[in-house]
């Protein structure tokens, strides 16, 4: 193994590769922070491009712009309360409010040190257990995925939202979204209400950029409009002043942030491992663990930087151990992970089981180049958030001019589809109108997320079963997870029920 760590280094230490990680991190930092050009967008755009260049040097700018966009997407989160990305609008319920108490500074260090600790510590459990974790994958089938993403959504709905009513209607939603389009198993359309462009479901882009960046549009619009013709005095973020306690993040604060970021990483690192689940769900379990295991955890939501650091550990801790089914079965863990994997195939390399025997050296030189990425995240980050937080001086007007453009764009070019435009601004009102409501949009999302997932593999655990439902208690992970569903709901109605009674 030495030998092959050696001829690893030999073939990392080359200027063409420090070069074109750099890129992929500064060009992935850039389409975070513009709400809708995700990582998978900033891919998609430079994949291309990898034709051109060697293996290690293209495939290392892939992962690298997935490393930047994921921690690019908390700045406009934070300063605006727009995810830039999808799995940083659990950020945007923490980093808003500090950024509005004149904290923009300390909740955009932390979240750059939560980001950059949690993604090292993740690569090096991409390093160290691939091959073992890889064995335990392999036993994951469809029941067991059924389970595990049932037990997801019932912790979601619970622990979500202060009102499990509704965190239960943010759910049903998105479960009922997710059935647009065609049966995974039939290919009939359903619930498409006639549209063609719905034969393959609703997509994430419009959805989410509609319900979180076009609805937080209006309801700014509203609050300034309504302030003004009060005459009262507009709220807006305050930038923090360079040098002092509120731009900076003490090495107190950074201690007290250890124990969530080390929680998150383990939670986002499982979620990794498991094909399908996804860097939106690994930010929010994190972010509720956190919530429940915290001191504090009636200042969630208030301004916490805990919750920033669960945030943003959580999606980031995914990106290492999402590549270990990749490298070690062939199976991509999410979108960005099949999208690698196409640049992968692209330099004639198929991840799989003899991959690691056979490309050992390469392998081996793509981890390293992980750990140089994370390098270049922290300094370009750093920069970058310097320059990024005084957009805030911006007039609001201007801003949330600006912002719907930013909308058009991100919801276009994903299909360059203008019914997704239109799909977008639905989502638009709908997001509107379900914040009024007080429903959780980021619930509903997961679990919009979830929805097609769930369908299609309790329908294969049926196939395979022959229609039998004792296929997830035969299975010992699967009814493993079963079991902790059920009791999970029944430990929640006894301890709400036994304290409604005491109230009354």
């Amino acid at each position: 193994m030495f030998d092959q760590l050696m001829e690893a280094l030999n073939m990392v230490l080359q200027w063409q590769n420090f070069f074109w990680a750099l890129f992929g991190v500064t060009f992935g930092i850039i389409m975070g922070a513009i709400p809708g050009l995700s990582d998978n967008m900033a891919i998609v755009l430079l994949l291309p491009f990898t034709y051109y260049l060697g293996p290690i040097p293209g495939i290392a700018m892939l992962m690298g712009l997935s490393k930047g966009a994921n921690f690019g997407g908390s700045i406009p989160a934070i300063l605006f309360n727009i995810p830039g990305t999808p799995q940083a609008m659990i950020t945007t319920f923490d980093g808003y409010p500090l950024a509005k108490s004149g904290k923009s500074g300390k909740a955009l260090k932390t979240a750059l040190f939560a980001s950059v600790t949690a993604d090292t510590a993740s690569d090096l459990v991409l390093i160290f257990l691939a091959a073992p974790v890889a064995s335990v994958a392999l036993r994951i089938g469809p029941p067991e995925y059924s389970m595990i993403l049932l037990f997801s959504l019932v912790i979601i709905s619970l622990a979500a939202s202060g009102s499990p009513c509704r965190g239960l209607i943010a759910t049903c939603l998105g479960l009922l979204l997710s059935t647009v389009g065609c049966d995974p198993e039939m290919g009939t359309p359903r619930f498409n209400f006639g549209f063609i462009e719905l034969a393959e479901g609703i997509g994430i882009m419009p959805m989410a950029i509609g319900l979180l960046a076009f609805s937080e549009v209006l309801l700014q619009a509203e609050s300034w409009y309504r302030d003004r013709r009060s005459g009262k005095k507009l709220e807006e973020v305050r930038l923090s002043t360079r040098g002092t306690d509120a731009d900076r993040l003490t090495p107190a604060e950074m201690k007290q942030c250890l124990p969530t970021i080390a929680r998150s990483t383990l939670i986002g690192s499982f979620v990794g491992i498991v094909p399908g689940i996804g860097t939106t769900v690994g930010a929010y379990l994190s972010y509720i663990w956190s919530k429940k295991k915290s001191k504090h955890p009636e200042m969630f939501g208030k301004g916490a930087l805990e919750g920033i650091a669960a945030s943003e550990a959580g999606n980031n801790a995914v990106n290492g151990p999402n590549l270990v089914p990749l490298v070690t079965l062939g199976i991509p863990g999410n979108l960005a992970a099949a999208l690698i994997l196409g640049g992968f195939m692209i330099k004639g390399l198929i991840p799989g089981p003899q991959f690691m025997e056979s490309n050992a050296p390469l392998l081996y030189a793509l981890f390293i180049v992980l750990l140089i990425s994370n390098l270049y995240t922290f300094v370009v980050g750093g920069a970058f958030i310097r320059c990024a937080r005084k957009l805030v001086s911006i007039p609001k007007p201007v801003l949330f001019s600006v912002v719907p453009m930013f909308c058009l764009i991100g919801s276009y070019v994903n299909n360059s589809s203008l019914f997704d435009i239109w799909l977008m601004l639905v989502f638009g009102v709908l997001g509107y109108a379900l914040t009024k409501l007080r429903i959780s949009l980021p619930t509903m999302i997961v679990a919009f997320f979830l929805g097609s997932l769930l369908e299609h593999k309790m329908r294969q655990s049926l196939l395979i079963s022959r229609g039998d439902w004792t296929v997830f208690l035969d299975r010992h992970i699967a009814c493993a997870f079963l079991l902790l569903t059920v009791a999970i709901i029944l430990l929640y109605i006894v301890r709400h029920g036994f304290g409604q009674k005491k109230q009354a």
